[in-house]
């Protein structure tokens, strides 16, 4: 991984603490060096500007040349090789849940819900649809609608910073910043396919700016278009039939349950799809149908400029704007269906049947999904003495459109076809009419953010070590959530999707503050503290303590703790029911069933509360080789957890929230979103690199990034004890990276 320094640029003055990057060496000793002054950069993690990136806690600077080597079409691409982002099942391969092509990024595997993820240090609204994580549905933010060409560089703070920014930065904090005060054109054209002659991929990206003496204007087109991949064509992904049998109960041939009530194998179900150890039923294996990676298509269009109105104001503004579209196929609908004593296709003449069906006659289950997002800054930005100060307001909304277009329909459709004749779940159904039964499903989701904020930073008063230098803000926001189905599916009456509409809002208000204190020549402390109060949930004030000390010209030593939350998503509070279908490990019969599950908001959530600490060290072991090293340590209480899998396993304790059939089959889990979990990890962070170089052959370098996950305990609810979870669930143990 590539770590340097960041450029300083005129853009937004913000945010920011620490990095790993070589430290300053002084001067060798000679004629008096003349004064220079050092340039004050902004780093992710302070709002205090500081001459080197060298801080309390550490950032990760991932800059343009490092992008562009990477060789990523995406950001969700750029980010999988980024190792503090370690389980990343919110990605644009998940295509089973209510976001494909979007992603998240989840530092030390906490869930994409525990990351703030700003751009050019300020929120953006969190995706209208939640996803599916271990823990239950999370809310993220979806880093594919951030354009990869208008990336200039994206700082990484691997440490809580919620006394700084709020909430949501528990696990840490992703700072996108976009090109600006560019000058000249630059055209990119990528071209690819996977090796299996599939994937095909097409990234355009153009960047233009111009300037003067008194300002400049900078804009972007990145245009991606990939085409889609199907689990059938990968032999990782061609059948649910693997280590463990996850194929469906409804299945084409059904299971019939007769008279008797026992479920049976419809007589003509294939031998291999019979399993004894999964009960009585023709099993049915849904992943040839499954789109593996979406077809997607992105246009986005960005632009930023600023202008100097005087020597000491100057206006500033960017806007971005994205339209995604995409597509995924998933198996065909099944239900549970009758089949009457006189009906023409009953194998069994005379008797009542019932029968778990899926209905391939409709074909497989097409989803469209279309995205616009805008985001939109201005604000002025000047100085007083030795003050800085900037005053900025923003807006910004995702709007996402889901269709159901081709495989849906009703219960009532497919029972009437049954009743009629016309579709034989038995046979053949030659004057079945599957356009006639088709239903075309529709949800759409809103995100919206407004916000207003002033903040100002300069020195207090100059100390026998240097000035004592400060920052102090405000801010305020009004956040917005929208999820609505057409009246039909929301009603329970489509096959295999359905949920509840919902919507809510809240306004924000937050004060903050920040102190950096030179205690010694080089020892520094630096303080923050930040009270947020939300119209939902009330207040919660975050301090937050930090010392570096630098004994020696090339070792820095660093320490940090303080506390963090964060809040209810406004989904988390306000969504009516959701309706899903998943697999669950049943311990009773120690088999996997595909079961109903069902979700939904609640208004009484709190918020999480968290506990950060770290220590590190950067040490210049010789001027070729230099080492980081980072132990951070993070628990989290009152943590919301949703999991299905969790009421399965203690299904003794929450009777209510597992629905079993009369044959002790569990049909539906009940899963709520509840402030009851506690999670405590641990790990260790290494960067090290050694350069060489020779005047014949050029500069060489050969480093190593790693992430040791030391522990990661959860706590499903209070008295059940924690389970160690780290080397499981997508949580390594170890991940590196040579670079």
């Amino acid at each position: 991984m590539s770590v340097r320094a960041v450029t300083k640029k005129t853009g937004v003055r913000w945010l920011m603490l620490g990095a790993v990057l070589p430290l300053l060496v002084p001067v060798a000793g000679g004629a008096p060096a003349e004064t220079v002054p050092l340039e004050q950069l902004d780093v992710t993690g302070t709002r205090i500007t500081r001459p080197d990136i060298e801080g309390v806690s550490p950032v990760v600077v991932l800059d343009r040349s490092y992008i562009e080597r990477s060789g990523a079409t995406t950001t969700n691409e750029l980010f999988r090789k980024v190792v503090y982002n370690t389980f990343g099942i919110v990605d644009e391969t998940f295509t089973l849940g209510t976001a494909p092509a979007s992603a998240g990024v989840d530092l030390r595997g906490l869930g994409v819900n525990r990351t703030l993820v700003l751009i050019i240090g300020r929120r953006v609204p969190i995706f209208p649809f939640a996803q599916g994580e271990p823990d239950g549905r999370a809310s993220f933010v979806d880093i594919n609608l951030i354009p990869l060409g208008a990336i200039e560089r994206v700082e990484v703070l691997k440490d809580g910073a919620s006394a700084v920014y709020g909430s949501d930065a528990v696990a840490g904090v992703v700072n996108f910043i976009l090109r600006e005060d560019y000058q000249g054109a630059d055209l990119s054209v990528r071209l690819g396919q996977t090796s299996e002659n599939d994937g095909e991929e097409a990234h355009l990206t153009f960047t233009g700016g111009v300037s003067n003496d008194r300002g400049n204007l900078t804009f972007n087109v990145d245009y991606f278009d990939r085409r889609a991949v199907q689990a059938k064509d990968r032999d990782i992904s061609e059948s649910a039939l693997g280590p463990i049998d996850d194929r469906s109960l409804f299945g084409n041939p059904g299971t019939v349950i007769r008279e008797a009530g026992f479920p049976e194998p419809d007589p003509r179900c294939p031998a291999d799809s019979s399993n004894p150890e999964k009960g009585p039923f023709c099993l049915y294996d849904y992943a040839p149908w499954f789109t593996l990676i979406p077809e997607t298509q992105r246009l986005g269009h960005t632009a930023s400029g600023n202008f100097d109105i005087t020597d000491a104001l100057t206006f500033f503004a960017s806007v971005y704007y994205v339209d995604s579209e995409s597509e995924r196929d998933l198996a065909p609908g099944l239900g549970f269906f009758g089949v009457g004593a006189d009906n023409p296709n009953n194998v069994y003449p005379g008797e009542e049947l019932g029968l778990l069906y899926r209905v391939e006659e409709l074909g497989p289950r097409t989803d469209t999904f279309e995205t616009d997002t805008y985001n939109l800054v201005g604000g002025l930005r000047g100085g007083f003495g030795d003050w800085d100060w900037e005053l900025a307001g923003g807006a910004s909304e995702i709007d996402t459109r889901i269709r159901g277009v081709s495989g849906y329909a009703t219960q009532g459709a497919v029972q009437e076809a049954i009743d009629s004749g016309t579709l034989n779940p038995f046979g053949d159904s030659p004057d079945f009419d599957s356009a006639e039964a088709t239903y075309v499903t529709a949800r759409e989701g809103e995100s919206r953010l407004y916000y207003l904020d002033f903040e100002a930073t300069g020195d207090i008063y100059q100390l026998a070590h240097g000035a004592l230098a400060a920052a102090v803000g405000a801010e305020y926001r009004n956040e917005e959530f929208s999820d609505q189905w057409d009246p039909v599916t929301e009603s329970g009456a489509v096959l295999a999707v359905g949920g509840s509409s919902g919507d809510g809002d809240r306004d924000v208000g937050a004060v903050f503050a920040e102190f950096s204190v030179p205690f010694l020549t080089r020892l520094e402390f630096q303080l923050a503290g930040r009270y947020d109060d939300y119209s939902d949930f009330g207040g919660t004030f975050n301090p937050k303590l930090g010392v570096r000390w630098q004994p020696l010209p090339s070792l820095l030593l660093r320490a940090n703790g303080g506390t963090g939350f964060k809040a209810p998503a406004l989904h988390e509070l306000y969504s009516g029911d959701i309706v899903a279908f998943d697999s669950v490990f049943d311990p009773a019969s120690g088999n996997v069933q595909e079961v109903t599950i069902i979700a939904s908001g609640n208004p009484a959530l709190d918020a999480e509360e968290s506990r950060n600490y770290g220590l590190g060290l950067v040490w210049d072991v010789t001027d070729a080789w230099n080492l980081t090293l980072d132990y951070w340590r993070i628990r989290i209480e009152d943590a919301v957890n949703n999991d299905p899998q969790f009421y399965v396993n203690n299904e003794a304790l929450f009777s209510s929230n597992v629905i079993l059939d009369e044959d002790g089959n569990i049909v539906t889990v009940l899963s709520p979103i509840e402030n009851k979990s506690e999670i405590k990890t641990w790990g260790l962070d290494l960067d090290t690199s050694f350069h060489w170089g020779a005047p014949t052959t050029g500069d060489f370098r050969l480093g190593l990034v790693g992430t040791y996950l030391g522990s990661f305990e959860r706590e499903p609810v209070p008295g059940a004890g924690f389970e160690e979870l780290a080397g499981k669930d997508g949580r390594p143990r170890w991940r590196g990276q040579g670079i």
